[in-house]
């Protein structure tokens, strides 16, 4: 398909071209129903202006700030590829940071990213904007960049456009699948219930067992910080019990890497001793042959998409905010 160009977009509007480069670089000179009546036609011929193009004329920055909050964890980084990979079709620059889930680093780095004045940002923020008072702080920051923001994978609840997954429908389609296998013993290792996403995922968990009628024993749940060394340490204690679960949903990669640490360093192995369902596809036991269960979120789509909204939310400033909701399919190989 030939690419769509501005004098294409005249055409169908039934407008100059000034008229869309006025559009384009400076809307509010521009009627709002001759506005939309382009910004329409845009949207429907899927047209992407030229960023460096629209960047000198705008004297803005070409740059893309992306905050995350751990860079070291592989669901991360995928992510980050995904929006790379947007990014350099688009003649965009990426400048990520790090946040290592503080939040008083969060909002240190929103300071340094209103300085360099970026074009945009995509945002996964730390976990602990719980409290209204603070999500009213962090839009106060967020204001600073004069600059549009879609969050990823982590909701808070703010207006501004957004890419996530339904870890509660997720997590309750997969306990489903462990109880119609059988299992009736099932233990969890997921998060505080202080953060959001832990309870979204405790709440999937929960719904599945009451529907069935099982009740599980309180030892058989365990909460921590989503950390390698808290999953290790809580397997190694369920590993004590009397009576041993028989499959163990582990909430998040870094929750399965210390789940399975403490199950090999024990002489023990899945799926012969524990049937695993992870929260996210593990490489390695793909690698290794070993079967497992998980929960398919698409890190590198949720990065594409993050990125493909923000440079629409550039192009069209005006529209409603939209959440987009990725699909998060169960993958069965032995339950």
């Amino acid at each position: 398909m030939p690419n769509i160009t501005i004098n294409d977009i005249a055409r169908c509007a039934g407008v100059s071209k000034a008229t869309v480069s006025r559009v384009l670089n400076h809307p509010d000179v521009v009627d709002e129903k001759t506005r939309k009546t382009v910004q329409r036609v845009m949207e429907e011929k899927n047209y992407r202006p030229s960023v460096t193009a629209r960047n000198l004329s705008n004297r803005k920055s070409s740059t893309i700030g992306v905050i995350l909050p751990q860079v070291d964890n592989m669901f991360f980084g995928e992510m980050l590829r995904g929006m790379i990979h947007v990014a350099d079709k688009n003649e965009l620059t990426i400048m990520c940071f790090n946040s290592d889930d503080s939040k008083k680093k969060d909002l240190q780095t929103l300071e340094i990213l209103a300085g360099h004045r970026v074009r945009g940002l995509i945002y996964v923020p730390v976990v602990s904007y719980e409290e209204k008072q603070e999500r009213k702080v962090l839009n106060r920051y967020l204001h600073t960049l004069d600059a549009p923001v879609v969050i990823a994978d982590r909701n808070i609840d703010l207006p501004v456009d957004g890419v996530f997954f339904d870890d509660n429908s997720a997590m309750y389609e997969a306990t489903r699948a462990v109880i119609e296998a059988g299992h009736t013993r099932i233990a969890i290792i997921n998060g505080t219930q202080e953060r959001v996403l832990g309870r979204l995922r405790q709440s999937g968990f929960e719904r599945a067992l009451e529907e069935a009628g099982l009740q599980i024993p309180d030892e058989y749940i365990m909460l921590g910080d989503y950390s390698i060394q808290s999953a290790y340490m809580m397997t190694k204690e369920m590993m004590k019990l009397p009576v041993q679960p028989t499959a163990v949903i582990t909430c998040n990669n870094d929750t399965t890497k210390g789940f399975l640490e403490a199950v090999y360093e024990c002489g023990k192995s899945i799926p012969s001793d524990y049937k695993n369902i992870s929260l996210d596809k593990m490489e390695m036991l793909n690698i290794l042959g070993i079967p497992y269960n998980y929960i398919e979120r698409d890190a590198y789509q949720m990065g594409q998409k993050a990125m493909e909204q923000l440079i629409n939310r550039i192009a069209f400033p005006d529209r409603a905010y939209r959440h987009i909701i990725i699909e998060s399919p169960f993958v069965k190989q032995s339950l």
